[in-house]
């Protein structure tokens, strides 16, 4: 593909337009909330990092739907999925066996 053919897709296509944008925000608010911060700080700013996040994620979009490649596929976390499942179960079972012996006669 040829530039010429990047360029007319970029001014034709709404989504690579839209995500453009929306990275030029978040870079914009991160320029602002770096600038009057020193180094030391905006690395532990967490806001700081979401924005710069989000305008990586954005720019990542529109150079995908440029570029007609598919999006990836969300990471699968089934062992942690799993876990926090056993977790809640265990929990709600002491809170149902503890009830359950407050509501005995001694």
């Amino acid at each position: 593909m040829a530039a010429a053919d990047y360029v007319n897709r970029l001014f034709d296509d709404d989504y690579v337009r839209d995500q453009l944008g929306t990275a030029l925000v978040y870079g914009r608010r991160a320029y602002r909330r770096a600038r009057d911060q020193k180094a030391a700080e905006a690395v532990q700013d967490k806001r700081l990092m979401d924005h710069l996040t989000g305008a990586a994620a954005s720019l990542q979009a529109a150079v995908r739907a440029l570029t007609n490649q598919p999006l990836p596929k969300p990471k699968r976390r089934p062992l942690k999925t799993a876990a926090l499942l056993g977790a809640a179960l265990a929990v709600g079972a002491a809170a149902a066996w503890a009830d359950s012996r407050e509501a005995r006669p001694a």
